[in-house]
């Protein structure tokens, strides 16, 4: 009896790594950094430059890890998300930005259920065992965030894949995909900038603060972004909100301000300056209410909300030239603050302590 079971689960333990390697999801991109020495599944959070080392190995029991056959080839590929609709059609007629509310008219803001995210799977211009990587790409001065996968070739003719840009659940892109997001800096602007390349959706949700699609990196919305790079520098206590319930975390620097054609500032009493570095501060926030859009197609107070990054034009006065950093239709971005025109304006800057 005792060799019955001992043949019995021997040839199965034997026959393990052929198993697994019967099924593509226990195929995993792993990785590990200069500060991480272990292999892991588990997403990557590294400063610009930072080297990171991506392998595929097998997800056995326990989430043990074990390599890939000798004689096995990878094939690297980037799970790259979609700014718009393309294979399904929008939630919101007419236009192609993912959402999962109303965006405009005397519903804006009504939840419609959570919408279908798009990605795309392309080639990487690299083979081997391993892939190294030190940014999320040119562009934002290699911040962002960014997804990868692979294909195995084995030794005995088979080609199986990693979890890619097709393994995606109603939240968006799986967790099994691995998300790798470098920064800027250690500051709230550099845990901000890991969210360049994740996708914008209107009204992100999650059900919890910790299942939350911002905080899974597949979508955010204007507000949810900027909790979002709190909640990853550590502050996980704070949740996410509205641009209506900033103030719970944020304190108001200023009362209301219109930012005028010429991208001047004016209060209730006339002109206002605030200078750079006694008045404003990189990292503070501006809610913004879009005064040409008009109540009928965004009825809501306060319509958006980003943050201050720099002094673009150089002249030591906040103006409409200077650089906000904020979620539009097609992601997270950098743009002047007159980006969309006349708008009336109110700056904040995070409480102190928020844990």
């Amino acid at each position: 009896m005792t060799s019955h079971v001992f043949y019995r689960y021997g040839l199965i333990a034997s026959l393990a790594p052929a198993l697994a390697f019967a099924q593509p999801s226990a195929l995993r991109v792993v990785a590990r950094t200069e500060a991480r020495s272990e292999w892991s599944t588990r997403p990557v959070q590294a400063r610009v430059g930072e080297d990171v080392t991506l392998a595929v190995m097998t997800l056995g029991p326990r989430g043990r890890l074990d390599p890939l056959p000798e004689g096995a080839s990878v094939r690297w590929r980037r799970v790259v998300p979609r700014t718009g609709h393309r294979d399904h059609p929008s939630p919101n007629p007419g236009l192609t930005s993912f959402s999962n509310a109303v965006l405009f008219g005397p519903r804006h803001g009504r939840w419609i259920g959570y919408d279908r995210l798009e990605y795309d799977t392309t080639p990487v211009t690299a083979e081997g065992p391993t892939l190294s990587v030190r940014d999320a790409g040119a562009d934002h001065g290699g911040a962002g965030s960014s997804w990868y996968a692979a294909e195995v070739a084995l030794p005995d003719g088979r080609t199986l894949r990693t979890p890619d840009g097709n393994t995606v659940d109603a939240l968006g892109l799986s967790p099994t995909v691995l998300r790798v997001s470098f920064r800027t800096g250690d500051d709230f602007l550099g845990w901000l900038s890991t969210y360049f390349h994740v996708t914008s959706v209107f009204g992100s949700n999650g059900g919890t603060d910790a299942t939350h699609q911002t905080d899974r990196y597949t979508g955010a919305d204007c507000a949810d972004v900027m909790v979002g790079a709190l909640r990853a520098s550590g502050r996980r206590a704070v949740r996410y909100t509205s641009v209506a319930g900033i103030h719970e975390y944020a304190v108001a620097r200023t009362r209301v301000l219109w930012v005028e054609p010429d991208g001047s500032l004016r209060g209730e009493r006339g002109a206002v300056e605030l200078r750079w570095s006694t008045d404003v501060l990189p990292g503070d926030l501006v809610t913004i209410d879009y005064v040409g859009a008009g109540d009928e197609a965004l009825p809501r107070a306060w319509d958006h909300i980003g943050a201050l990054v720099a002094d673009r034009n150089g002249n030591g006065v906040l103006d409409g030239a200077d650089t906000l950093r904020h979620e539009a239709a097609t992601g997270l971005d950098d743009t002047p603050l007159r980006h969309a025109g006349a708008m009336r304006v109110v700056l904040w800057r995070w409480r102190e302590g928020l844990r």
